[in-house]
């Protein structure tokens, strides 16, 4: 018996990112700054992200 292929994880642009009510205003701001143009993610890669973001040592 064949196991059927995992569906692939929906994938968003940037600017679908930026307009979800998932992320507040602040949020929204650091993935703007983060996030490429023309470049799809999933919601794990911009929770990852934004998340290794905020664990940086500030300068």
């Amino acid at each position: 018996m064949a196991k059927k292929a995992e569906p692939a994880e929906k994938r968003y642009t940037k600017a679908q990112i930026l307009q979800s009510r998932r992320y507040n205003a602040r949020q929204r701001d650091v993935l703007d700054a983060l996030l490429q143009d023309g470049v799809s993610y999933t919601k794990d890669e911009v929770k990852k992200i934004h998340s290794d973001f905020l664990k940086k040592e500030a300068k």
